[in-house]
């Protein structure tokens, strides 16, 4: 073989080996950070999944909160910093994620047990329509035309405003229309234990009626209480822990 074929053929070789190298090293390379971006996909996903289930603001009768729209955004924020940051590790982001749920379940407690934590996260109902009166204030201040009170009504059958006995949006966005003769709902005066002072301005009572009332039936504290409601002139109470076959008897009507 001549030296100089022999010399070119060395050198082709050394080049062809070199390229081999090379493309292995990007090939392991790429499958390191694909592989890395895979894994912190996983864990996004788990991470989603913990979070529906024990961090969830509301539940399955609830649709979005102000809390909920809270958690879902920045636990978005969260999970796109990790995925697309490579500088952000795995330990860093488990540490983040703890750290956001211990608050998101300090939040949950203050919305569920407080007055205030349920006005701030929660919402309560801001009523349009009360005894037949249109609160035209709250319309404005809400930013409701009477264009979209008229659409609403069309949907639950109503003809004319002068039909509506009472009106009002609930936290959900949900509009809750009772027509004029129709039977009214039970008004929920406390709710997991809290007393719902707004409810008790709907049915003209207050706090103090209501605990006499609660007294009448040997209760002292509200925090036994899942749920008081008041229909047809009656109180009607559920303790925790209890079914409704254990439920105290409804108070008679009283106008006091």
């Amino acid at each position: 073989m001549p030296k100089v074929f022999y010399q070119i053929t060395i050198k082709q070789a050394r080049c062809y080996t070199g390229a081999v190298f090379l493309w292995v090293g990007d090939m392991y390379e790429y499958l390191i950070i694909y592989g890395l971006m895979i894994v912190k996909l996983v864990l996004a996903i788990v991470s989603v999944v913990i979070f529906m289930h024990f961090f969830s603001s509301s539940g399955n009768l609830k649709q979005s909160t102000p809390l909920s729209v809270i958690i879902n955004f920045l636990l978005s924020a969260i999970l796109s910093g990790f995925i697309l940051n490579d500088r952000i590790n795995i330990l860093e982001f488990t540490i983040v994620v703890l750290i956001y749920g211990g608050i998101i379940s300090a939040l949950n407690r203050l919305a569920f047990y407080t007055n205030f934590g349920r006005r701030m996260f929660v919402g309560i109902p801001k009523v349009l329509v009360q005894n037949g009166q249109l609160n035209t204030k709250r319309m404005q201040r809400l930013k409701i035309s009477a264009r979209d009170l008229v659409v609403a009504m069309r949907k639950h059958k109503i003809r004319s405003l002068d039909d509506i006995e009472m009106a009002q949006i609930e936290p959900t966005g949900e509009l809750t229309i009772v027509k004029k003769g129709a039977e009214k709902y039970s008004i929920v005066l406390i709710d997991n234990g809290i007393i719902d002072r707004i409810a008790l301005k709907k049915i003209n009572r207050t706090e103090k009626w209501l605990r006499q009332k609660l007294r009448e039936k040997k209760i002292t504290t509200t925090d036994n209480i899942f749920v008081a409601q008041w229909h047809h002139g009656k109180l009607y109470i559920v303790k925790k822990n209890k079914g409704l076959n254990n439920a105290t008897p409804p108070t008679q009507k009283s106008n006091t």
